[in-house]
This record gives C-alpha cells, structure tokens and sequence, in this order.
C-alpha cells in the first residue's frame, strides 16, 4: 500500500529552519566572527549566505530532476554512482546525529541558565534527560506534529530576538548608526575569510528539509521553498541581528564582542532591561531544543532511508503506525544521544559538548555538500537538455569554492586537541561506510 504523504509546505519548511538554529547561532557565533573579521560581521554574514545560497540551487536542482528518500544520497546515488550516493547519506546520518548531540547538551545549559532567574538550580544532566524523553514523545507523535513543533518555537526565539535587533538598531546603538559593517574598513581579507567560517557554520543544516521532502503533498515545490526559503530568510536575519549586535556594543568597542560569553545577554540587559534578558534565554532555549528535534527527525528519515535501500538492518525502517515514524530509528538516536552524554558530556561540560559535535558534524557536512556540488555539475552534464550554465555550472563551482576554506582551516594549522580527532573520525566513520557498502544487503 502505498504511504500517503502528509506533509505541508510549512512543516517542511519547518524542519530546515528548526536544524539551522537561527536564534543559537546568533548567540554562539557572532562573537567568533568578530575576533577574526572585527566590525565586518554582517558582510561575512552576506558573503557566507551567498555561498550556502548557491550550494542550496544544487540541492533544490537535483531534487528537481531526482525523486526519492534519502536527500543527498538519492541525489548522489544516480549523479555520481550507488556508492558515492550511500556514502554522501552515510556522511550527512554523523553530520545529523551530532547536531543532535550537541543541541541537546546545549539546551540544557540555556535551561539553566534561564530558570535560575527563578531560583531554580538543578543538575544539568536532569535536563539533559528531561529534553531526551520530551523529544523522543514530541517525535513519536510523528513527523507532522514534530515539525510544527519546532517551527513554533523557533519562531518564538525568531521574534525575540528580531525585536531586540530593532529596538538596538532604532535607538542608534552605542555609537550610531554606521555602513562599516558592510566594508573591509580595518579588516584585512583574511580576517573576512576567517569570518566566514563561523557565517557557514551558522548555515549548516539547512538541506534539512531534503530528508523529509518526499514525505510531503507537492515535494518539489516544498524542497525550493524549504531550502532557498531558509537560507534567504537566514541570511536577512543574521545581516540585521548581527549588525545589531555591532552596533549595539559600538564599531570601536568590538573587541568586548568579540570576549563576551554572552553577547545577547548583555545587550538585552542594556538596551531593554532585565526581563528581556530573561526572555533571550528562553529563546535560546527553545531554538536549540527546536534544533535537537529537527536533527533527530532527519537523521532518522536518513538511517530510514538507508535501511530502506539495503544497507542498513530493516529495523530501522519500521514506520509507527497511522504517524509513518521512523520509532525504531528515534529510539536508536535518542539512545545514542544519551549514551554519548555521558561518556563525553558529563566531562567536558555543556558548551564544549556543543562545539565539539557541532564541528564533527560540520565538517561532515561539508564533505557532503561539496559531494553534492559534483554531483550536480555530473549530472546535467549527462544531461544536456535540462542543461543551464548558471545553475548547474557556475553555482556548483561558487559553492564549492566558498566551502574550501572553512575545510581547510579545520585542517590547518593543525586545531588543538581533541578538535585534531575530528578529521580522523570523519574518516573512520567513511571507512566504516565503504565497508557497509560492500555487504549491502540485495533484497
């Protein structure tokens, strides 16, 4: 019997801006930014998403021309061959269940921190538990009411923080208003550069979307709107929330952002009051809880996928009834989860977790969108008649291009321990997956 597809437009939508994380990533990166491209914040912010934006046109262009499960790996898997495809997948489940990790160690630093404004002090991993067994409920209820879920509150922690950014922008900051963000004045090319990288990790996750697209009533149009949708809305949010966020401590102060832990804090405090201070926290809270349930989801409808195709147990393509879940494949991530927290977690510390997954997961990522990017410029070159030099010429090599520096700076100079294990268990983690595809299973 074939599945029906239930998914709207939105829900779609939803599951992108959930794994992007707009509201977290404006109060874990700016500040990175700022100690490489200085007062250059939103132009790194725009050339990042221009970049992204044209690895987007890949994934929307494939999509178009590829049906199936699978996102990268459906589209890599007749680009660049069955092999190549499965390991794109394979790539895209670490980038995923990391994203999961991370967000879910993160949040429960931002719980804390927001309910001791209420004198509530709990141990940290009783909301790392808490936050596990709520989203592997919420994810149980199925796919439909997961992402709505999470789109709301995202949307919540959107527009707490986009009123912050215009009651600071409005009020002329520290210093006034200024175009200085928007130029190299005092920043050399390769402090930009630098700055880049934190703009594309603020991105990473937005062909979220491509892993349930199929699931949805009209999945061409739903994958356009989700994936082009998100990064155009990204890129306009961060360019004003980040602009803000310079101004707002003042283009001759940017060294204090820059060693701040708490940019939005501080600025909430100053220009607003307490209470909004208190409420940025509950954003923050509720975006990388959003966040944790988008990339649990995807990397479920990914090992589903997989599963799917044979090169995975068919446990994990077990679908919960009337709500066509994924339970098995939930239930293996949440585990996962769970059981990563505390070997690592619990010794490293929320925020470390955080930056740890979230790097091993990036780097992943971007391995699979330069995949991706070859995968497309193979692919309608075979195919001439659906040939267009703009989208599947020049996008594909700018993309790629724009992701070859932030891989090369997590290479070198070699990061500093335990960021140099990364590379190396991304490979592993490759190598465990060319050995998978050679006793994939022939149904």
């Amino acid at each position: 019997m074939k599945e029906e597809k239930k998914l709207s437009l939105l829900e779609v939508f939803g599951l992108s801006i959930a794994v992007v994380a707009p509201t977290g990533a404006m109060a874990f990166n700016t500040a990175g930014t700022a100690t490489a491209a200085g007062s250059a914040i939103p132009l790194a912010f725009i050339l990042g998403g221009l970049g992204i934006f044209f690895v987007g046109i890949s994934f929307v262009e494939l999509a178009h021309h590829i049906p199936g499960e699978g996102s990268a790996y459906a589209y890599n898997s007749k680009a660049l061959g069955e092999r190549i495809g499965f390991l794109s997948g394979w790539a895209l489940t670490l980038t995923y269940i990391s994203f999961t990790v991370g967000c879910v160690s993160i949040f429960s630093n931002f719980a804390d921190v927001f309910l001791k404004h209420f004198g509530i002090n709990l141990p940290i991993p009783f909301y790392i538990v808490i936050a596990l067994v709520a989203g592997w409920w919420l994810s149980h209820k199925g796919i439909e009411f997961s992402t709505r879920f999470a789109l709301v509150l995202e949307l919540i922690s959107v527009a707490a923080l986009a009123i912050l950014a215009l009651i600071i922008i409005f009020s002329g900051g520290d210093n006034g208003n200024s175009v200085k963000p928007f130029t190299l004045s005092g920043t050399p090319l390769s402090g930009l550069g630098t700055g880049m990288v934190f703009a594309l990790l603020s991105f990473a996750g937005f062909e979220g979307a491509a892993t349930v697209a199929p699931q949805a009533k009209k999945p061409k149009k739903a994958i356009t709107v989700a994936i082009l949708g998100t990064v155009i809305f990204a890129v306009i949010f961060y360019v004003v929330v980040s602009y803000a966020q310079v101004i707002g401590f003042g283009t001759s102060n940017i060294t204090k952002l820059a060693n701040s832990s708490a940019p939005l804090n501080y600025l909430a405090t100053r220009y607003v009051g307490n209470y909004m201070a208190v409420f940025i926290d509950f954003a923050s809270c509720t975006s990388f809880f959003a966040c944790y349930l988008g990339a649990m989801n995807a990397a479920a409808f990914m090992m589903k996928a997989l599963a799917d195709n044979g090169y995975l147990t068919s446990w994990f393509s077990v679908n919960k009834s009337l709500v066509a879940t994924p339970k098995h494949a939930l239930d293996t991530v949440s585990v996962v989860a769970l059981v990563a927290y505390i070997i690592f977690g619990l010794k490293v510390g929320p925020t470390n977790f955080y930056n740890y997954c979230g790097t091993l997961g990036t780097l992943s990522l971007l391995l699979v969108y330069v995949m991706v990017n070859i995968g497309a410029i193979k692919y309608f070159m075979q195919h001439r008649e659906f040939f267009s030099f703009w989208k599947h010429l020049f996008s594909p090599i700018m993309g790629t291009c724009v992701l070859i520096y932030p891989i090369y700076s997590n290479l070198w100079p070699i990061p500093s321990f335990p960021m140099n294990l990364f590379p190396y268990i991304v490979i592993i983690w490759i190598l465990i997956g060319i050995v998978i595809s050679y006793k994939r299973r022939i149904s």
